[in-house]
């Protein structure tokens, strides 16, 4: 028995709603696991859980059902859902693609909130090879080279010394190309699929604070990641460049919005520069600093996070205000931020 603030509600019901519920989408998503990432295993995706979630303030007597025995069901509430959230293990990681055949194979559709038309989705950014077919044929040709070289020395003795001299030279090249290789494809600021990656991540905390999910919008991508990159390149973290006077009102028309879209930036910074997963470290201290925590979790539409060597800016997406009210509340909500 769950007592919610609408009253009791018996808890065997609820138990073999739930069980009923999971062994049909793991009926579902085994198909699509077959066929997109067998990798994983039919074995992995049976480690699904089915949780009941409750309202705030919602109590249950323990005792009542052995979750050592059945581990795979939980009865949470507002109050405890984001602790629960924070130490799971299944022992996999899904990818972005992996999802995508997920929704696909499930005919998920994604909706707007607010008038229920559909939203059209993100493009993907094609992935290039870390080492073109140019690059491949160099390396082997240097390859052949030098084995060509050690072949002379080792038989024609009289040969060390021009040998040395060469591969001195060699190696000076071949570490100016290294170098320059590295440069090129050390990777310095956020995807597209890191930030609908953190966007996801962003949600399970407005969830379970009862709001709405906000949609990954690319135009905030845009626009965070050209302000992310201006803080990177001037060394600042502000939300005005002290130098040019630049700033998220002054370039959001620039990255699609019109003048009566509200927008507001959080921003955070580490010395360390670029690292995998910076972006959901950034959402952390954000969640944990009362003022970025309410602005994270202001009614938005949607949003993106982008981090460029360091520095991350998150652009949320207000609903349009009231054509009486509009210049105020753009001004309070940029004032805000």
């Amino acid at each position: 028995m769950v007592t919610t603030k609408d009253g009791p509600i018996p808890l065997p019901n609820l138990f073999l709603q739930a069980k009923i519920h999971r062994q049909d989408f793991i009926d579902r998503l085994i198909p699509i696991c077959r066929q997109h990432f067998p990798h994983i295993g039919e074995k992995n995706l049976r480690k699904i859980s089915s949780w009941l979630y409750f309202c705030r303030g919602s109590t249950f007597a323990e005792g009542q059902i052995d979750f050592r025995k059945v581990k795979w069901f939980r009865i949470v509430t507002a109050d405890d859902l984001i602790q629960k959230m924070r130490f799971l293990d299944s022992g996999y990681t899904l990818r972005i693609q992996d999802m995508d055949a997920i929704v696909d194979g499930l005919g998920l559709r994604e909706y707007s909130f607010e008038d229920g038309s559909a939203l059209v989705p993100a493009s993907r950014r094609i992935r290039r090879p870390l080492v073109s077919r140019t690059t491949l044929i160099i390396l082997l040709a240097i390859f052949g080279l030098f084995t060509i070289g050690i072949f002379i020395v080792v038989t024609f003795p009289g040969a060390k010394v021009a040998a040395a001299n060469a591969l001195q030279g060699l190696i000076t090249l071949v570490g100016g190309w290294v170098h320059l290789v590295a440069q090129e494809t050390v990777k310095k600021n956020s995807t597209p699929e890191d930030s609908q990656q953190a966007i996801i991540y962003l949600n399970r905390f407005r969830v379970a604070e009862g709001l709405l999910p906000i949609a990954y919008d690319g135009r905030a991508y845009s626009l965070a990641l050209a302000r992310a990159e201006d803080m990177a390149d001037f060394k600042y973290l502000n939300y005005t460049n002290p130098q040019t006077g630049s700033s998220a009102l002054a370039l959001k028309r620039w990255h699609g919005f019109s003048e009566n879209e509200t927008l507001l930036e959080t921003l955070y910074g580490q010395w360390t520069g670029y690292t995998p997963g910076i972006e959901r470290q950034a959402i952390d201290a954000w969640i944990t600093d009362s003022g970025n925590r309410q602005r994270l979790f202001f009614a938005q539409i949607s949003g993106a996070i982008a981090c460029s060597e360091g520095y991350c800016s998150y652009i949320g997406v207000r609903p349009a205000p009231t054509a009486v009210n509009e210049t105020t509340n753009k001004t309070a909500s940029l004032a805000a931020a």
